[in-house]
């Protein structure tokens, strides 16, 4: 049994879900901490990526909206209320120390989350369970996800990566 199928908020989410990818990664980082490394990663590959995106959808006859702006965070300032939001994401289940997922915007072809669950382990170290859920609205978004996928896995390793940083990030921003 997957670890993030013992946290009882979350059975809603990953009821029906297409697809549920997990990418487990180990540090001694807080939560918050890990979201502001994780929220603080924005190479121009991810810009890039997002225009390659948005001609793919057009193909598919679906819309995009433009990838939006973001601030810098710091931990005491990442949401962890359900009507609060961060980059494109609305927060949509978090508790302090346990799990925050977000809800991408409203799609016609799928809906995908994305969060991080935190398993405690010995001391300080926790292992934090990079969650995407998807579930297809249609033929579309079966198709889409399907051809963005292997992208999806890249950049959850990277921001996985940078959630891990998040501690030293906000060390160095000091």
């Amino acid at each position: 049994m997957r670890y993030i199928d013992q946290i009882e908020e979350l059975q809603v989410l990953l009821e029906d879900a297409d697809y549920v990818g997990v990418k487990a990664v180990e540090g001694d980082v807080t939560l918050q901490e890990f979201l502001t490394g994780m929220f603080a990663y924005r190479p121009g590959l991810i810009r890039f990526m997002y225009r390659v995106r948005s001609g793919l959808i057009r193909l598919l006859g679906i819309r995009q909206q433009p990838l939006p702006e973001m601030d810098e965070w710091i931990p005491r300032e990442v949401p962890m209320l359900s009507c609060g939001n961060i980059w494109f994401f609305s927060v949509s289940l978090a508790r302090e120390d346990c799990y925050w997922i977000g809800c991408c915007p409203e799609e016609s072809h799928l809906t995908a989350f994305m969060g991080v669950v935190v398993e405690p382990l010995e001391g300080t170290r926790k292992r934090f369970h990079f969650v995407t859920i998807v579930r297809y609205k249609r033929s579309a978004g079966r198709l889409y996800f399907l051809l963005i996928r292997p992208f999806n896995w890249f950049f959850v390793n990277r921001l996985a990566q940078a959630g891990l940083a998040g501690k030293s990030a906000n060390a160095a921003r000091s």
